[in-house]
């Protein structure tokens, strides 16, 4: 068991969890495409957050969101963008390694779906505002504010929705996957903090 504790320790071990994790993240993300607003990634990087801890969640967060828009099939997001996706990927890392803080404290039933409902709300909703800034600094004008503001705002609705939902029934159910397996095997989760 010790044994293991340490491999959960271990940087190297902690960057190959965040490897898949990031790819893992890049993977689903290209597999919802098609779908508008609809997406895996912001909960694959959320997970990787709870699962690695507040740092290694910001660093996964941040390279699996930059490797997502630089591999985009569309062409790289403008750099004002490209920078928003990643300072919003390493949030969203944060906030799942807060969230798993929230789950490992004393909740009554029904809570951790609230919780992780509000985590995807809040956790998107700061990524569209971050996104959405940095393409207005892109590619708008001081004439074309308002027109930017209002299109945008129906994307980010249907995106902070669809995540809500996707937080609330994926993230407690994936903790509860990940611990049933963690005590079936001795697992420990990398998270140290």
């Amino acid at each position: 068991m010790n044994e293991q504790h340490n491999k959960a320790k271990n940087p190297v071990a902690r960057a190959a969890y965040g490897g898949v994790i990031i790819a893992l993240a890049v993977t689903l993300g290209y597999a919802l495409a098609a779908v508008p607003n609809i997406e895996l990634v912001t909960l694959t990087l959320a997970f990787g957050g709870y699962l690695l801890g507040t740092g290694w969640g910001a660093i996964v967060g941040a390279l699996g969101f930059g490797l997502y828009s630089a591999l985009s099939p569309y062409g790289i997001a403008p750099p004002p963008v490209f920078v928003a996706q990643i300072i919003g990927g390493a949030l969203i890392g944060i906030g799942g390694a807060l969230l798993r803080r929230i789950f490992e404290s004393t909740l009554k039933p029904g809570m951790s779906i609230l919780a992780a409902a509000a985590t995807g709300l809040i956790v998107t909703l700061i990524y569209d505002i971050l996104t959405n800034l940095g393409s207005y600094v892109a590619i708008s004008s001081k004439t074309t504010f308002v027109p930017f503001i209002i299109g945008g705002l129906w994307f980010a609705v249907l995106h902070i929705i669809s995540n809500s939902a996707i937080f609330a029934v994926l993230f407690p159910l994936l903790t509860k996957l990940f611990k049933l397996k963690k005590k079936e095997s001795g697992f420990r989760t990398p998270a140290a903090d």
